[in-house]
Order: structure tokens, then sequence, then C-alpha cells
């Protein structure tokens, strides 16, 4: 209710109580009353809107409590990166940084651009290799591959090659032996990918007269699940991270399983006549260092479908981590470490002593030699209170300065005075330093390290990750990346193959609603039709206005196969709100798996949109 409203609610129940008609009531009353009336209606306005705040304030703490920080906080930005190693069967690191510098320009001044370094890092430890893509051969083509992203027609046969073939050339300069090519392997035509993936599936690979096993995913494992490991293992939220972007690109990546050893010009004899018999005239037949795969598919497979793919090695799924390590010295029962960075706080990698050992945030493990235990604290989670250390701190100034005022009326006793005049002092000091250090609210979490041990004195390194979460994206395809100098794996170029996608920042208080309404209803599981909504409606967030689920039929990607049922999802795209197309790609792909992760349902999903 507005002021206005309760002051003639108010006048109403006075001229009730003390017999004046509805009529003249307006005019009967001393002018003071009416002025006491109108500062009681404003005061119970304020009051009225007090309630509503209070009620937000509670909800949202709610949720806070509810929903830990990997729930609801800040997820970094992903994408894919084509790596050139200047070594050739190597691993690269987690650790490995590589900066790509983004430029933002300012909506208010067009002006002014602001750059920011945005920092990527791989999610698994791949093998890498020296060589290279550089001929695809199909029908009666011979292409040359400069990069994944240009392809050039070199030469043409006068007879095509037997059908669904496909010949792959890699160059190998002074490379000895291959280990588990990994291979990532897109299309571009849409319509064909489901078509294209079954059967690339089912495809026979050989160099020379071997043949070798190609496997979907990466050439390293990523469940390797250990018994120990279930137990006393700490999973953090970058696991959780890393799993997801994993999952997210492993349909694309294809391993050829088992070692290639390169023949030298001497001994020529096994690739020159497979060649020789359609392309003798051209170069390709006598050029060196060239290994040549012969990826056998059914016929189905025609050279327009061969025609939209594209093939590289060396590509590696990477995200918006930047590792930062530091060693303090730390003595005593009880310190506290701020971790300070450029960018939001992601996660603790590891924590260890001058001995090598690590330390967990969360100990499962009972140790009697050493009682040193590290919590990890966010702003505003160890206290029902929406005020930060400065509030608190602001708060007691004033508290002192008032009381001071107080006591300076006790008398003229000397003790007093000195005391009330060293107080004044400190307080002058404190709103000096707080000027002068433009003290502000932090979200910065920090670590409380505490020890049974008053003697304690070690140096301790604490390895903790950073992200630029929503500013990570939107780094364009094709950009070349900077190697930091830090890296352990010797790269020489990084070249990005997707656009980085993903980033957001921490859910607001109606996307935790969401969240929550979600955990509620499906309990992790989905199952019903309505479980599909409010799963999609917490994914998608405000990007839909809506959606229906209804089931339909599809014909089999075999073509032995007949009719199967599916569970049709139709979104209704938000056009208030604007997404580009490669994050709504993303959206409804990483919908897709999650789905199908989750789910108990057999029958296949797919999306349309109204």
């Amino acid at each position: 209710m507005k002021q206005e409203q309760i002051k003639n609610r108010m006048l109403k129940r006075a001229s009730k109580m003390w017999g004046y008609s509805e009529l003249e009531s307006e005019n009967a009353f001393d002018p003071v009353l009416e002025l006491i009336l109108s500062a009681c209606a404003s005061e119970l306005e304020k009051l009225r809107f007090e309630q509503e705040n209070s009620r937000t304030r509670i909800t949202e703490r709610i949720l806070e409590v509810i929903f830990p920080d990997e729930v609801t906080g800040i997820t970094p930005s992903q994408t894919l990166l084509q790596l050139t190693p200047v070594e050739n069967n190597i691993q690269i690191s987690r650790y490995s940084h590589f900066k790509a510098v983004k430029r933002i320009q300012n909506l208010y001044d067009p002006t002014q651009v602001k750059t920011i370094d945005i920092f990527f890092s791989p999610t698994l430890e791949m093998k890498l290799t020296t060589a290279k893509v550089k001929y695809l051969v199909f029908g009666n083509k011979i292409l040359q591959q400069e990069s994944f992203f240009y392809q050039e027609e070199v030469d043409q046969s006068d007879r095509n090659i037997p059908s669904g073939e496909f010949w792959v050339g890699l160059h190998a300069p002074e490379v000895e032996k291959l280990e588990d090519l990994c291979f990532y392997i897109d299309i571009n035509n849409k319509e064909q990918k489901e078509f294209f993936y079954y059967y690339l599936q089912q495809v026979k690979v050989f160099c020379g007269e071997k043949e070798y096993e190609l496997v979907e995913g990466y050439n390293v494992p990523t469940n390797n699940l250990e018994y120990e490991d279930i137990i006393s293992k700490n999973y953090t939220n970058v696991e959780a991270i890393y799993n997801e972007v994993n999952q997210f690109y492993q349909g694309n990546f294809f391993t050829l399983k088992g070692n290639i050893y390169p023949e030298r010009q001497e001994n020529e004899s096994t690739t020159m006549p497979f060649i020789e018999d359609y392309f003798s005239n051209h170069r390709i037949a006598t050029e060196k260092d060239i290994v040549w795969l012969r990826f056998k598919f059914y016929e189905v497979i025609t050279p327009k479908i061969l025609e939209n793919i594209r093939i590289a090695l060396n590509c590696v799924p990477v995200v918006n981590m930047y590792n930062t390590k530091k060693t303090k010295r730390i003595k005593g029962q009880l310190t506290i470490y701020p971790i300070i960075g450029d960018n939001t706080f992601l996660d603790i990698d590891y924590i260890s002593d001058d001995d090598g050992k690590r330390y967990d945030v969360k100990n499962y493990q009972k140790d009697s030699e050493d009682n040193t235990s590290f919590v990890l604290r966010r702003g505003g989670v160890a206290r029902f209170d929406e005020r930060s250390a400065l509030d608190h701190l602001q708060h007691t100034l004033r508290l002192i300065r008032d009381e001071t005022a107080s006591f300076s009326a006790i008398g003229n006793d000397f003790s007093i005075d000195a005391e009330l005049r060293q107080i004044g002092q400190n307080l002058a000091s404190i709103y000096q330093n707080i000027g002068n250090r433009n003290l502000s609210l932090n979200t910065n979490p920090f670590l409380i390290i505490s020890s049974m041990n008053k003697e304690l004195d070690k140096s301790f390194t604490f390895s903790y990750w950073h992200t630029a979460g929503e500013e990570g994206n939107d780094i364009k395809t094709g950009v070349s990346l900077e190697c930091d100098k830090s890296n352990k794996t010797a790269i020489s170029r990084a070249i990005t193959v997707r656009p980085s996608l993903g980033g957001r920042r921490g859910l607001t208080t109606a996307d935790k609603i969401l969240e929550y309404r979600n955990a509620l209803l499906s309990r992790g599981r989905i199952v019903t039709i309505a479980d599909v909504k409010t799963f999609a409606k917490s994914h998608f967030k405000h990007t839909i206005k809506g959606l229906e689920v209804q089931k339909g039929t599809k014909k089999d990607v075999s073509l032995k196969g007949g009719f199967k049922r599916t569970i049709d999802i139709y979104l209704s795209k938000n056009r208030e709100i604007e997404v580009n197309a490669t994050e709504w790609e993303y959206l409804k792909d990483s919908f897709l798996i999650k789905l199908e992760k989750t789910s108990t349902n057999i029958y296949p999903y797919r999306i349309f949109e109204k």
C-alpha cells in the first residue's frame, strides 16, 4: 500500500472512533494531527518495503546455504586448441597455459578499447605427435590440407578409388614411431552428422597391409577409477569441470590404437603400389615422409559426404583456468592466508609442505603425526549475516565514536581523558588507512591453517586456480594463442579450432530457485516428462520461453533399420535475450549429453525449435 492509501485508512478509522462522518473528516481534524498521521503512514510504508526486502534476503541466504559454490558459482569457458609440439610422442601437462588477448570495446566510448588476457589450460594430458595431416584422397580427388580450416584440390584422377575408401596422408618427417594417434574428426553438414558418425564407428583402418583398431575417445584414459579413490580421493570442482568438458568433445575424437613405424625412403615398396594405381603421375607417388592410412567405410559413405569431413591431429580440449603457485612460511597455531588474484577464484589444486607431503582441504584419512588442518572459507560462509568485514569494521568505529562522546560527559578525570584521547587517535589512524588503501568489499576466499603444534614453522606451497568466467567467451576460431614460457611441454604453436563458449557468472537468485526446484522435484533423476521439463528450464534458464515434450518416431540411421521411438523436445526460444548461434548450439548439445547421462529412459532424445 502507498502512503496516501495508508493515511486515508487511518483517517477513516479515526473518524469512526471519534464520531465524525466520512464526508467531513478530511477538514475536521487539526493540521498537527494530519502531520502526525502522515508521518505514521510514511513509516508504515517504509516498514512494508523492509518486510519485502527481508523476505528476499532470507530467500537468498537459504539458497546460498543449501547450494554449494560448485553448483551456483562461476563456470569457466571452454574451447578446442590444435597444438604443434616440438618433440614427438610427448604428453602435454594440465598446468600448461596458453594466452589469448581479448579486446573489449567500451559501449559508451567506442574510441576506448580494453584488453584482457584470457588463459586456457588442457583438461587432459594427451599424447602429441609431430606428424600432421597433409593429404586427403576420396573419389578421384586429392586435397592438400594446409590447416584445419583450409583445403585445396591439387589433382584429379581419371578413375575413382574404390567406393567407401578414404585415404589420409600424414606428413611425419624424422619420426621413428607414432603412438596412439588421436584424430579430431568433424563434418560440416549437420544433416549428415549422425549418419556419418554411425558408420565411422564401424570403419576399418589400414596402414600398409596391417589393420588398426579405431576407437571413440582420447588416447589417454578419462575414467580410470581405483577402489581407494572412492573413499580417500578429494573430487574437487575442477575434476567435475574436466569431466564435463571431456564428455562434450569426446564424440569427435577417435584414437588409432597401436604403434605405426614409418617406412624410410629405401623401403617404400609397401606404399608405392597403393598410390601408383590411381595417382602415378602426381608428386605424392614419390614424396618422402608420407604415412598413408586407408579408412574403409561401407559403400553408403559417398564422396559427397567425405568432402565435408575435417580431420586433424593434436587437438586438445581446454578450459579458461590459470594455475598459481605461491610459497609462504607458516608459524604458530593459527594463520589466515588470503587467496588473491586478478580473476575470480575457482578451486584449490593442492597444498604441500617442504617434504613434499600433500594436504587436502577435505581430509578423509587420519594422520597421528601431523595435526595441521586447512579450511577454505568464502565470503559470508561462517555467519548468517549479509554484512561483510568492512561493514562490521565501520559499524564498530561508529559505535566507539558515539561511546567516546558519551564518556566525555562523565567528568574531567585525567585517566579517563587520556584513554578517550588514545581511542580518538586510534580511530583517526584507522579512518586514514581506510581512505588511503581504498578498502572496499572483497570476495576473495581465504585459507585457515590451524595446528595443535605451537612451534609449527614450515613452508607451504599453495596451488590454486583462477578463471575469467563469462569474459572468456567469444575467442574466435583460428586465433593464434601465445604459449606460456612456464609450460612444461614444448609447444611451438596453438590455434583455436572452435570458438570459446560456456563461461558464465555465478547464478542469480532466480536461477538458484530453478536449481532448487529441479533438485527437489527430480532428486537428481530424470524419469517423467515433468522431470525433463524441469531439467530443461534449469539448463536453458531465460533463453527459452517454454517447451513441450512429446513422443515421436524417427528412421534408424542404419539402412537396414526401421523406425524407432523417440522423445522430442520442442523449445520456444526467447527472442528478447540475444544468444549467438554458437552459444545456442552449445546449449542444445550439452543439454542432450547431460540428459542422456542422467535420464533412465531408453529412447533417444531429439531437440526442435518452434
